[in-house]
């Protein structure tokens, strides 16, 4: 993955960049356990959402929470999310589509502006697809959930 697509390369120090990661880590240790927060952010890493060094000072808050911050059962409740990644909430990413809401935040990005081009993109290749003849089933549409 290259490093310019990441959305969250580093974590800002101001106070409310660092407000919000702390609650994030905070979310990652009630919604995931410690184990599997850190198994989390290693995913994020992976998907290019957030960079090495994020993940290391994610990491250390993470392991600082305390195991009154922290659970081992994961996906008790389903998240409910705001548009608009609203349409995930109850499903098996929307615990993932919150981490990303709080990406979107620390790295001061614009989440419904990424849904929207992307819903677009998702459009201009159906066109581009029933121009040239070629099936293009839902199963493989680019897009969110719930979208028709």
């Amino acid at each position: 993955m290259s490093t310019s697509s990441i959305h969250l390369q580093r974590l800002d120090t101001s106070p409310d960049r660092m407000a919000a990661a702390l609650r994030w880590a905070h979310y990652l240790g009630e919604e995931f356990g410690t184990s599997g927060a850190l198994n989390a952010l290693r995913y994020y890493e992976r998907l290019g959402w957030i960079g090495p060094d994020v993940v290391d000072r994610m990491t250390d808050y993470v392991r600082g929470l305390s195991l009154g911050e922290t659970h081992t059962k994961k996906y008790d409740d389903p998240v409910t999310l705001e548009p608009p990644l609203a349409n995930l909430s109850g499903t098996a990413f929307g615990a993932h589509a919150r981490s990303l809401q709080f990406i979107s935040e620390i790295a001061d990005e614009d989440i419904g502006e990424q849904v929207v081009l992307a819903r677009l993109a998702d459009r201009r290749v159906e066109r581009t697809t029933e121009d040239d003849g070629t099936d293009r089933s839902p199963a493989f549409r680019v897009g969110l959930p719930g979208e028709d």
